[in-house]
């Protein structure tokens, strides 16, 4: 950690640094912040986010928060906070983080703050931000430490009201976006987050039958961790959709701005190859629109989203990252490989899960065919999912990062440093990255055939081996 003594964060202006992450503030509770269930790191955030936006003339701001046990503690502190400086708050109560971001332009608000932990396990917790309708950077992020620890806050106090209405409305607003064709038989995997709250309502009111899992809200994700990109997360849910012969199943993260999917035969289908569907659809109404994915995805995508007559960009990885993107490019969809979607054709400018679920439905009940069949049409590959390195520290994991790509040699590759390093050939490509929110290393691969993987695997062993790296690989 950053000079950072766990007692000291009981006194006023001393935080720990750690905390401020590359897309949201995050980490443990009761070590890397709010020490000893006391709250005062959530009041100097609240000041520092507080101060910023009453100094842009813009004072009004959302609170939100998931289900997790120590949201409702954070959320009332970093209110205090807000308050405190001379912003005005709209507490919208316990709610999933697409529903905060909704509620930007439902109630006019252009700033939120959601108190979630995401994906991450239940001892964890965090804030992402939108400032001026835009997903907070790096920048701005840090630059909150900063005037936390060198800065006195002072302001009038600034005024509070709860709106207890955001999820009604919210279900509201897709049930009238969303056109089913016919019935689906539907199993959906809330994995006790946030989503739990409404998503069986929601699906029901769109006319699906529905078979819940785990959509009982639980802080402490009793039955598996909240990331539903881990295979083994979503065994339950294949289990339940092979057992019940169900048309799809959809599985959620802790806080909903994540999804993903399995297919009728229960086969995982990852968020790059829904991707590929929901662009073949919104191109065919939105000729030469842009895309933009992160370095995650799949080679496949550029090209199917070319040939549906659309662009493809693509985008370092970061969910607030990809958001800004598509916001600077003004692209009409934008993803990620975690599941972080984005469909701006008829919706807003944020990732929403049960939305994004609620269109690919849409597309599904067009279809005469099962939902395995439709993938059977989409072009595949032999991919992996994203291992990971574990280090010590962040440094150590761009330094690994730094010493491969100083010792690659991938003679005839195209070599793409946008974020780590992607090493691309016409049949095959592999992805070393550095996270920038935990101490991991991040690698990936595709291939045409189930050799070629074997290959590209290979010569990135090689690398590995040329700089002597002596742990064992994950791949």
């Amino acid at each position: 950690m950053t000079n950072y003594n766990p007692e000291s964060s009981l006194k006023k202006n001393i935080i720990n640094k750690d905390i401020f992450k590359a897309y949201d503030i995050r980490g443990k509770v009761g070590s890397d912040w709010c020490l000893n269930k006391n709250y005062n790191d959530a009041f100097l955030i609240g000041q520092a986010l507080g101060n910023q936006l009453v100094n842009e003339n813009s004072n009004k701001i959302i609170v939100g928060r998931d289900g997790r046990n120590s949201s409702e503690s954070i959320s009332q502190n970093l209110i205090l906070g807000l308050l405190s400086v001379g912003c005005d708050v709209t507490d919208i109560g316990l709610v999933a983080t697409p529903v905060a971001y909704f509620c930007l332009d439902h109630l006019n608000i252009p700033n939120c703050a959601m108190i979630t932990g995401s994906h991450n396990p239940p001892s964890h917790n965090g804030i992402k931000m939108v400032t001026h309708r835009v997903a907070t950077s790096q920048e701005m992020i840090e630059s909150l430490y900063f005037d936390i620890i060198e800065k006195e806050f002072k302001g009038n106090l600034g005024t509070f009201s709860n709106y207890g209405h955001a999820i009604h409305e919210y279900q509201n607003a897709i049930v009238n976006n969303i056109q089913l064709k016919k019935k689906l038989r539907l199993g959906i995997d809330a994995s006790n987050g946030a989503t739990a709250l409404f998503a069986e309502n929601l699906f029901k009111a769109l006319g699906c039958e529905v078979h819940p899992l785990f959509c009982e809200l639980d802080g402490n994700f009793p039955n598996h961790s909240p990331d539903p990109t881990t295979p083994e997360n979503l065994e339950s849910l294949i289990d339940l959709v092979r057992k019940n012969k169900l048309d799809i199943g959809i599985a959620f993260d802790g806080d909903g701005d994540r999804m993903i999917a399995v297919d009728n035969n229960g086969t995982l289908l990852w968020p790059d190859r829904i991707l590929i569907l929901l662009a073949q659809d919104v191109l065919a109404k939105n000729p030469n629109s842009r895309i933009v994915f992160d370095i995650k995805c799949s080679m496949l995508l550029p090209s199917e989203i070319r040939k549906a007559g659309g662009q493809a960009a693509f985008c370092p990885n970061g969910h607030s990252i990809m958001k800004r993107e598509v916001l600077k490019l003004d692209a009409i969809i934008g993803g990620e490989f975690s599941g972080h979607i984005v469909l701006r054709d008829r919706w807003n400018d944020f990732d929403d899960a049960p939305y994004v679920a609620a269109r690919f439905l849409e597309i599904l009940s067009n279809k005469s065919q099962s939902s395995a069949d439709i993938f059977k049409v989409i072009p595949d590959s032999f991919s992996t999912k994203e291992y990971k390195i574990k280090a010590k520290d962040i440094r150590e994991a761009a330094k690994l990062v730094a010493d491969f790509t100083k010792h690659a040699n991938f003679s005839g590759a195209c070599l793409n440093l946008l974020d780590g390093l992607r090493v691309d050939y016409e049949d095959a490509w592999g992805l070393i990255r550095s996270s920038n929110t935990s101490a991991a290393v991040g690698l990936r691969f595709e291939a045409t055939t189930a050799k070629r993987l074997e290959e590209i695997k290979e010569l990135f062993r090689d690398v590995f081996k040329a700089i002597n790296y002596d742990q064992e690989l994950p791949f």
